[in-house]
């Protein structure tokens, strides 16, 4: 996931190398679709994968935040905060600054693999992005 300008830039240029190299190899081999297709298979998996999170990425940042944000599970919270950040045009460095702590703890809660929030870690964040927390806590059916 594209959380920063930075990264986002970062992506564009590789996305360029990468379309560029799968030319190359379909030039290179034409005449044998074996190895094109061997050789431009990761390739290929990396372009879609870039023009995706690029897609997301300028979507976040372009459209209004909405209304609501639903996180149907802990690995949705991150993007969830990522879009608050951006909608509110705030960088990690800012948001650590109005919360006072660093830049890494920022970039740690906005990890996807990351699990490890407080509900007043997520107060203190959210309340300086102007928003709201609402925790539902919904049992399975028995």
């Amino acid at each position: 996931m594209i959380k920063n300008n930075q990264q986002y830039k970062y992506a564009k240029n590789k996305l360029q190398e990468f379309e560029k190299d799968l030319k190359e190899i379909h030039e290179i081999y034409s005449s044998d679709k074996n190895k094109k297709t061997l050789l431009g298979q990761g390739y290929s998996e990396h372009i879609t994968q870039l023009k995706a999170e690029i897609e997301y990425y300028e979507k976040m940042e372009k459209s209004p935040l909405p209304r609501v944000l639903h996180a149907h599970d802990p690995a949705e919270i991150c993007r969830m905060l990522v879009r608050l950040r951006l909608g509110r045009r705030l960088t990690q460095a800012q948001l650590a600054a109005r919360i006072g702590c660093q830049q890494a703890d920022i970039s740690r809660l906005e990890r996807e693999n990351y699990r490890g929030y407080t509900i007043s870690q997520l107060t203190k964040i959210t309340n300086i992005l102007n928003a709201k927390i609402q925790l539902d806590i919904i049992p399975f059916k028995i």
